[in-house]
Order: structure tokens, then sequence, then C-alpha cells
């Protein structure tokens, strides 16, 4: 790897959303008629996998600096969040409110951390040609509350955000808008 590659970071943010908090206090949906020793156990494992995920972090973000590496780190922007509060990661860079305005399935605030490279902004407005709601999506098997299907961004929404974020390049996309500011 060079200072010319970008790496690009999607930690697992089951351990890092709002919904998380639930796990900790041992009040999780489904969870209310299970011994107070099974939600425990699972806080306890939860806290485990979450620590290490930090410490994950940390060290990508130290290798990246010592290296010179561009890297840009993405999670959930939903509050209250253990990564965005300030206290357990520095702030994001940039905070995308509503990623349907780029062309995604979902709103889903998104919160950014450059490193070792700054941000375009350009906005390329392009409602998604289908819109997902997360009360239908699958349910998860295992420790997020939708499965994969909330974690995938839509084809539109990647390349108008590499376009506004990465590569501050003005698009011309059928049905779009598109306005570029560069600072």
């Amino acid at each position: 790897m060079s200072s010319d590659d970008l790496l690009i970071a999607f930690f697992p943010c089951v351990y890092f959303e709002t919904i998380q908090m639930l796990d900790y206090c041992l009040q999780r949906n489904g969870t209310q008629d299970k011994p107070l020793t099974e939600r425990l156990e699972r806080a306890i494992d939860r806290l485990h996998k979450r620590t290490r995920l930090h410490e994950l972090l940390y060290k990508l973000t130290y290798v990246a600096i010592a290296k010179g590496l561009r890297l840009v780190i993405e999670n959930p922007a939903t509050l209250p969040n253990y990564l965005i509060s300030g206290q357990n990661y520095p702030a994001p860079t940039i905070i995308d409110k509503n990623r349907r305005e780029r062309g995604d399935y979902f709103a889903k605030p998104t919160a950014y951390w450059f490193w070792n490279c700054e941000p375009t902004h350009g906005f390329t407005q392009q409602y998604a040609k289908e819109t997902k709601v997360i009360t239908e999506c699958e349910r998860s098997n295992g420790d997020g509350l939708c499965g994969g299907e909330r974690s995938l961004m839509s084809s539109d929404y990647a390349r108008n955000w590499i376009c506004d974020f990465i590569l501050g390049k003005e698009q011309h996309v059928a049905g779009a808008f598109v306005q570029l500011s560069l600072f």
C-alpha cells in the first residue's frame, strides 16, 4: 500500500450503534423473559467484542497515520452512539444525515472519518429508485437488528458518495440534481 491508495473501512456497526444500549441495559427486545444471568452473559460477550473492535479501529487509525495512508472509516451516526459521541473516538469529519438524498435505500445517517485526506463537498441529489423500511427488512439471526439487508448501500449511493466526497467530480445523472462545491 502507498499514500496513493485509499482505504475505506466499514466497521461492524452492531457493536457501536444506538440499539446496543438496550443490550447493555439488559432490556433488548425478546430477551426480557430470559434469566438475568443469560442477559448479563450476552452483555459481557458484546462488551468484549466491542472492545476488541474498538482496539482494531485505533490500530488501523494508527497504522494509517504512521504510514501516511489515506483512510476513510464509516459507521452509523444515530444518537446516542459509542463512536460519534466524541468520547470514545475523535468526532467524525462529516455526517451524511440522509443517504436517500444521494440514492440509497434508507435515510440511515452515517458518519465518516477522513484520515490523511480531506473530503470534497459535492452534492449529487438523486432520490432512490427503491426505498426500504427497516421494520420490513429480514430479521437478523445474529448480532444485528436487520441482517445484511440493512447494511447494504445502493450502487447509486456508492457512486454518488465517491464522486461527492472522494473525487469531487460533478456528475450528469439522469433525474439527479448535481451541485459541486469544493472548499
